[in-house]
């Protein structure tokens, strides 16, 4: 299956619509999550997505239950080939902004997907609610079934990819030895915490694997040798904020980004391609080895 996600600036989405459609109708994608799109187009986004194959759409904002600090001006779309079904509502409810965050199965010719996407605010905008909402992504990812699952988004995470494979977040303070930390922030609205929790919220999905079952796709296949840029700052700065995440059941063909398409001032992201193949069922739980009578005697964590 082939997969396209994008952040598509939902200020810009009205002017340049039909060079977006245009675009994913060159790539044939078969499934596409978007974020960012403003909330005045969706409905004529998704009828020119069913125009170009991808009949199936699911609004994060049709349902979203009202936030505690009202509704932002853009949501998600998960749009396919194939059938698509929402998830429910009740795993966002606690999200600073619940219509950031998507859920949906898509029903593939090879089995059900659960599909996640996400638009993590940005923390210079939206403080520590970039934080809560992190929060509240890693634990509906955490209550995951094991089975056959994506994230996508634009996480305006993280700060830095470093060769060793080190996330480092826009909540730690880089000394000249490259070492790190994690001072405490007061935030604009006056919400001040540990910076620790900073850190530990961005880590808990963009380096969870071991929490959420969840690899990073392009590191999978290219290591963090090299950071492509997704993104740059009204000051020209380098980031790379769009990822796309999968579980064991899904094997990565191949990945990249389009940077073409925000060259072109389509949109001020790139956009991820990632190519899946669906594997054959693994069992759900490892299979303890049999060993010696030894392994049967008390451990230190039993004494």
């Amino acid at each position: 299956m082939f997969l396209i996600s994008w952040n598509v600036r939902f200020q810009t989405l009205p002017t340049q619509l039909d060079n977006i459609v245009a675009a994913l109708d060159g790539m044939r994608p078969d499934i596409v999550t978007l974020q960012e799109v403003s909330s005045s187009e969706v409905e004529r986004l998704v009828g020119r997505l069913a125009e170009i194959g991808l009949l199936h759409a699911y609004d994060s904002a049709a349902t979203a239950p009202e936030g505690p600090y009202g509704r932002k001006k853009y949501q998600c779309v998960i749009a396919s080939r194939w059938p698509v079904q929402p998830r429910g509502d009740k795993w966002r409810r606690k999200a600073p902004f619940p219509e950031l965050l998507g859920r949906a199965t898509v029903s593939t010719p090879d089995g059900d997907l659960d599909v996640f996407t996400a638009h993590i605010p940005n923390g210079a905008g939206n403080g520590w609610r970039k934080i809560d909402t992190f929060n509240v992504l890693s634990a509906a990812l955490r209550r995951a079934g094991d089975e056959p699952r994506v994230l996508t988004g634009d996480f305006n995470e993280p700060r830095q990819f470093r060769r060793s494979g080190q996330i480092v977040t826009w909540g730690e303070q880089i000394y000249g030895d490259g070492g790190t930390t994690s001072p405490a922030w007061r935030d604009r609205f006056g919400d001040e915490r540990p910076g620790i929790e900073w850190t530990r919220g961005v880590r808990s999905v963009l380096a969870g694997a071991s929490q959420h079952g969840l690899r990073d796709a392009y590191r999978t296949l290219f290591g963090f040798g090299k950071t492509p840029v997704t993104y740059r700052t009204s000051r020209g700065s380098p980031r790379c904020f769009d990822h796309t995440f999968v579980s064991r059941h899904l094997e990565v063909l191949n990945c990249g980004y389009l940077h073409e398409w925000r060259e072109a001032g389509w949109s001020d992201h790139s956009a991820m391609w990632t190519k899946l193949r669906l594997v054959p069922r693994q069992p759900d739980l490892v299979e303890w080895e049999t060993g010696s009578e030894a392994d049967d005697e008390p451990h230190d964590d039993e004494a």
